[in-house]
């Protein structure tokens, strides 16, 4: 089984601290899924994104990094559509030469919800981990919350540790099978790896 990985939460060689408990999680779930890693980085919207390179550790994940414009004056909505905008391309030639089977992703915003507009469209399954998750204190505002209840509503899975995505979830009507309550990074993997799988039926 094929994985492919994403999230702007992933180590590069200047900053080889940023993502470790995702990177153990990957290895974790190493000896059930052949997995590879697209890491969209944020960057001023005119910005180019330069010298990323993964550490030799990760060297295994083939981690693609692509620049992400981000402006957090326009809102939470302007940086979801430009992470969706940018991955699109990184996804099409992937998939052409590397079917994926399933897609992971860490962080609610932007990357969960940019991941979610492009589902439907490149037709995979997708399971949002939001453990620890910085986007959490986006939830106390109307319009993140609107944002991420819409997008999360079309994942397969949802993996966290928050009582806040919790609760707004069940108030949407999210399925609770769909949905793990787990203490941390070490307690999510077998969580994400039987909700990634496929359905029966």
């Amino acid at each position: 089984m094929r994985l492919l990985f994403i999230s702007h939460i992933f180590p590069d060689g200047n900053e080889p601290w940023r993502g470790i408990e995702n990177i153990a999680l990957l290895q974790t779930l190493a000896d059930r899924w052949d997995t590879r890693a697209v890491v969209p980085r944020p960057v001023g919207a005119w910005a180019r994104g330069h010298g990323w390179h993964p550490r030799a550790a990760d060297v295994a994940f083939h981690p693609q990094f692509v620049a992400a414009p981000a402006l957090r004056i326009f809102g939470a909505g302007w940086d979801v559509r430009r992470t969706a905008s940018a991955l699109r391309k990184p996804l099409d030639r992937l998939r052409r030469d590397w079917h994926f089977d399933a897609v992971l992703c860490a962080s609610l915003l932007p990357d969960a919800c940019a991941v979610a507009r492009l589902s439907r469209e490149f037709q995979f399954r997708f399971v949002a981990l939001a453990v620890r998750d910085e986007s959490e204190k986006l939830l106390g505002s109307a319009g993140p919350r609107k944002l991420v209840a819409l997008h999360l509503a079309r994942a397969a899975g949802v993996v966290t540790d928050s009582p806040a995505l919790s609760a707004l979830l069940s108030k949407t009507g999210f399925r609770k099978e769909r949905l793990t309550s787990v203490a941390n990074h070490e307690n999510a993997a077998e969580a994400c790896h039987r909700l990634l799988l496929p359905t029966r039926g």
